[in-house]
């Protein structure tokens, strides 16, 4: 789904601002303020106007200005709330709602 929010992605002591351009139940697709090595890890946090959400996620890729990141999930509740997010911003109906 095409997204234009805020992200921030805390990884190796830096923070790097960006904007998120594609969000999915796997992941993003951002552009950043600086360059992000592949298989970086760390905090990513996406500010939606609707709600902020927290969460581990890994640099799958880089093509250009483009950062793929992929969520990990600890947990099938993380995993469900993070549905539960990304159904919320694109306006779509849950079964069930986490907090």
């Amino acid at each position: 789904m095409r997204a234009g929010f805020n992200v921030d992605f805390i990884a190796e002591g830096k923070t790097f601002h960006g904007l998120c351009k594609d969000v999915s139940d796997a992941g993003i697709r951002a552009e950043f303020d600086g360059p992000i090595a592949v298989g970086s890890s760390g905090l990513l946090i996406l500010r939606h106007p609707l709600q902020v959400l927290k969460l581990e996620a890994r640099v799958s890729h880089v093509d250009k200005d483009q950062v793929g990141l992929i969520f990990i999930f600890k947990t099938p509740e993380e995993c469900g709330m993070t549905v539960a997010y990304i159904a919320e911003i694109a306006g779509r109906k849950t079964v069930s709602r986490h907090r």
